[in-house]
């Protein structure tokens, strides 16, 4: 994510930046960070299950303000719509765990899910 301050500033670590600034914050730094997210590096999606309130406000995979991902709109529509629907219509359980790989987006390998119709 890159923004132009629209004000001074002082960081944490006692760093000076002005205004017009261009401030750079790769994704990648959010969501390793330790203060916020308990062992970072590690593929935990059970973690949330119970999200703290600064899990929830460094969470921000579509950016955010004007120049946030086009396709957010579509994304949550389809995630309100087929992921409801889905679960709705099928019982899911875990087959295989599997294990992670990747930096910037961790891909469950080897991952298998079976899914049965819900009973009415």
């Amino acid at each position: 994510v890159a923004r132009e301050l629209g004000r001074e500033m002082i960081t944490k670590k006692g760093y000076f930046l002005q205004k017009g600034t261009l401030a750079f914050l790769p994704f990648y730094v959010i969501f390793r960070n330790n203060e916020i997210f308990e062992d970072a590096e590690a593929f935990l999606p059970s973690r949330w299950e119970n999200p703290t309130e600064s899990m929830k406000r460094a969470f921000i995979p579509f950016a955010a303000g004007v120049q946030n991902c086009v396709g957010q709109a579509l994304a949550n529509a389809e995630l309100h719509s087929i992921l409801a629907r889905m679960i709705y219509e099928f019982d899911f359980s875990v087959e295989d765990e599997g294990y992670p790989e990747g930096s910037l987006v961790f891909t469950p390998v080897g991952l298998r899910m079976k899914a049965t119709r819900a009973k009415p």
